[in-house]
């Protein structure tokens, strides 16, 4: 993010503050070329610079067989020309962007993360045993008056069944690359519509009563305040480090998102100022942090582990003309995330038992914090699968005031192992249920806590220089 040089600074940002995605609309001083004109000849070339950019920056063409890039974009030539205006543009343009299906990769509309006039409910779903369930809702009369709460199972959005009406609204437009990312961090958008219109939902409570039930896309809450989804609120927390003594002698730590450098010096003030003798374990939670700036995840790597581990490594596409005259085969250019080996920090360190909590909203640079400590034997994995995408996206303007991201990175373990289009698989698996939700109960959180409390974490040291 802020060291161009440094790979696998994982963009997430960009992928959550309207003010840093450079597409807050239109803007007066970009170049003329730029400016909306709805002529053929711009909605050509916008359409274009989504084609070359990928072809020659995004690492995964080996993993889309049957995609014909270079054929495919033939299709949308007359699709962009009938675009009737900068709206149904954007829609094309994202279409054939999410072919790729990358969670790094996709075009970004003028006004995107969130584009003025449009709003959701003050609802938050979640994927849960195949279905779709209420698992927050904000405070509003609306959600009092309609008897919508957490373990509430979704059947219908207006009519469609929801997985058909995710898939068509918003997965065909941006698609993060795994079923679990999509049913996560994609399934923010589905509720999505005009700000103050109604949407209808079919529901079935956990007795198997269905019910029909409207509600407004507002997200105002009875105090004033904006309802948002875990992985938006753990972006934008004002303390992003929660750090708590639970259970039998084990200290919590969330660490809500990888964002700013700040991050670093708060968790530092928490990590110094406990009494680690008195801690028996560990669990750092990052299952909604959405990510941030790889070298923020190795800053606190750096305080649980008592020996450089190696961080990540990556390939990246290496386009040389004359090689591609001589029909040499594809060339990758190849490093490692900032320097190969992480370094302990110099003053205390812990390197006692460590569990990493973890699930498909587990996204991008909170990857790269799990990749070395998991790679090293350090951690161990307790929850769900990660959704699966870090890398450092290209961002190039295109016509009326958007953006086109393109990964440039296949990030992966330091012994080569893949996880980009997949996910971490966590040492424990554990899934919450539907009657989970309903209740309040973290059957993540307590399954960690058992594993903690019953000394079956590897401890493999002590605190070490305090």
């Amino acid at each position: 993010m802020h060291k161009a040089f440094i790979p696998c600074l994982v963009l997430t940002a960009l992928a959550m503050s309207p003010d840093l995605t450079g597409a807050q609309g239109q803007d007066a001083g970009q170049s003329a070329g730029l400016v909306w004109n709805g002529s053929v000849e711009q909605k050509i070339s916008g359409l274009m610079t989504v084609w070359a950019e990928a072809k020659f920056n995004f690492p995964f063409f080996d993993r889309r067989p049957g995609l014909n890039w270079d054929e495919k974009v033939k299709e949308y030539i007359p699709r962009v020309i009938a675009a009737h205006d900068l709206a149904g543009y954007y829609r094309v343009l994202a279409e054939f962007a999410a072919l790729l299906k990358d969670g790094h990769t996709a075009v970004n509309p003028p006004g995107w993360p969130f584009p003025p006039g449009i709003d959701k409910p003050a609802v938050e779903l979640q994927a849960i045993e195949g279905k779709f369930v209420v698992a927050r809702v904000g405070d509003t009369a609306e959600v009092d008056a309609q008897h919508i709460g957490p373990g509430l199972e979704v059947l219908e959005i207006d009519g469609t069944p929801i997985a058909g009406y995710l898939a068509e609204h918003v997965l065909r437009y941006e698609s993060r690359g795994t079923k679990q990312a999509d049913e996560s961090i994609e399934l923010w958008h589905v509720l999505d519509g005009p700000k103050g219109s109604v949407t209808s939902l079919k529901v079935k409570d956990l007795q198997g009563a269905t019910r029909t039930v409207t509600l407004t896309r507002d997200s105002t809450t009875r105090g004033g305040s904006t309802f948002q989804w875990r992985f938006i609120d753990w972006y934008t927390a004002q303390q992003p480090v929660d750090a708590r003594m639970i259970g039998n002698g084990v200290l919590y730590i969330r660490l809500a998102n990888f964002g700013d450098e700040k991050l670093v010096g708060e968790f530092e003030k928490v990590f110094d100022a406990t009494r680690w003798r008195a801690v028996r374990g560990v669990i750092v939670d990052v299952r909604y942090n959405p990510g941030g700036d790889s070298d923020v995840a190795y800053a606190i790597v750096s305080h649980f582990i008592d020996r450089p581990v190696k961080a990540g490594i990556w390939r990246s596409p290496k386009y040389v003309p004359a090689h591609r005259g001589w029909n040499f085969k594809p060339e990758w250019e190849e490093g490692t995330t900032g320097a190969e080996f992480i370094r302990p920090r110099a003053g205390a360190r812990y390197s006692g038992p460590l569990v990493i909590l973890t699930g498909p909203a587990t996204y991008s640079a909170a990857e790269d914090f799990i990749v070395p400590l998991h790679a090293a034997g350090r951690a161990v994995l307790v929850g769900e699968m990660t959704a699966g995408s870090t890398g450092n996206p290209l961002r190039v303007p295109l016509p009326g005031g958007g953006n086109f991201r393109v990964v440039t990175l296949d990030c992966r373990y330091p012994d080569g192992r893949e996880f980009v289009g997949i996910g971490i698989l966590p040492d424990v698996e554990v899934h919450p249920t539907q009657a989970d939700v309903a209740s309040g109960h973290d059957r993540v959180l307590a399954r960690a806590l058992d594993l903690s409390e019953a000394g079956k974490v590897p401890r493999l040291a002590r605190v070490v220089g305090g």
